[in-house]
């Protein structure tokens, strides 16, 4: 939609998808075993993106999620709440809430996701969080820049920092989230780095057995385009997580996908992850992606797509992480059994 306003264009584009999910053969606890068909969603969501000259904004709100608020933070259904000014390609100023620049993965919208989860990988970036940012893109010709530098309050929507509701793990306007991360692009070469800090990342909620630690995480990621293959990588590491001094957790992952026809890729992601205790013993996770894409229509691949994954896990059967058995629950968010998952996505 475009409108003229004065000498200046208003333009507003709304959009919006909904992701229905498929899962058979999930464990959802540590001591019940479900191993029926169950019907669930990802996401259902609306928004709008606005432009006027210079001046930007987003609205973003999924109907998936609850209305409860974290510390510091809006309810959880708004995703996105924000509002900023393009000074050139080299500066980009914004603030309200919007997702912290960590993560290659994390920071891929869900509607373009390569499988039907955002996986293990997850809950160790820092999520969204209210704050500022100053971003550059296309700085460059042939090799090209970007960066993302931002503070933001705490970040209590990650698994990683306790999200007590006294708001302790670190009080809005005493404590703070930081983030920053550099972008180098060159032919169909992609790659980043980045890392983030959030103070005081244990609640009255978590029973630390040392000080109340910062959490910080590092990510490094790359991906290739050759034709019809796309290869990724990313290794993300987190530290002192919940404010445990010397609990740390990692996770890496390998990604291959193919297009087969034009309506179908082949994918395939293999997931590995590490919780190393402060106190106790280490334990291994890892979770392998088969599956496939098919783009109902190739053109506008993914207003309308369907997503079919087998999860085979390997590892520790016991594998525990921050918050205890991780049954596609703990702070590294992967499966400790054998999963098929169909997605159906329907956006505009």
């Amino acid at each position: 939609i475009s409108k003229d306003i004065g000498d200046q264009k208003l333009n507003v584009k709304f959009f919006g998808y909904s992701q229905i999910t498929t899962t058979i053969g999930e464990e959802t606890s540590a001591t019940d075993s479900q191993d029926g068909v169950k019907f669930d969603a990802d996401r259902v969501r609306l928004g709008y993106k606005l432009s006027m000259g210079k001046v930007f904004s987003k609205l973003q709100v999924d109907f998936q999620q609850n209305t409860n608020k974290k510390s510091g933070q809006m309810t959880n259904t708004i995703k996105d709440a924000e509002v900023g000014y393009k000074f050139h390609n080299a500066a980009s100023f914004k603030v309200g809430q919007f997702k912290t620049p960590v993560g290659m993965d994390f920071n891929t919208s869900g509607a373009k996701l390569d499988i039907t989860k955002r996986s293990m990988e997850k809950k160790l970036v820092l999520e969204r969080s209210l704050g500022a940012m100053l971003s550059g893109r296309k700085i460059g010709n042939t090799v090209v820049f970007g960066y993302d530098v931002g503070i933001f309050n705490p970040a209590t929507r990650s698994s990683s920092v306790e999200n007590d509701a006294t708001g302790s793990n670190g009080v809005s306007g005493d404590s703070y989230a930081y983030a920053v991360r550099g972008m180098v692009d060159w032919q169909d070469l992609h790659v980043e780095m980045s890392y983030g800090i959030s103070e005081e990342a244990a609640g009255d909620n978590w029973a630390i057995t040392t000080a109340d630690e910062d959490y910080t995480v590092f990510d490094i990621a790359a991906s290739y385009k050759w034709n019809d293959l796309t290869v990724k990588g990313e290794y993300i590491a987190g530290s002192d997580v919940k404010g445990e001094n010397g609990t740390d957790e990692t996770v890496w992952y390998l990604h291959a996908g193919y297009r087969i026809i034009p309506a179908l890729e082949g994918v395939f992601r293999h997931y590995q992850a590490e919780y190393d205790p402060n106190v106790g013993t280490s334990t291994d996770l890892g979770n392998t992606y088969i599956g496939f894409n098919y783009f109902i229509n190739p053109a506008t691949k993914y207003n309308a797509r369907v997503q079919v994954n087998y999860v085979i896990t390997s590892g520790d059967d016991g594998f525990n992480s921050v918050t205890g058995n991780a049954k596609y629950s703990g702070t590294t968010k992967g499966y400790v059994d054998d999963v098929l998952l169909l997605q159906f996505q329907v956006g505009f």
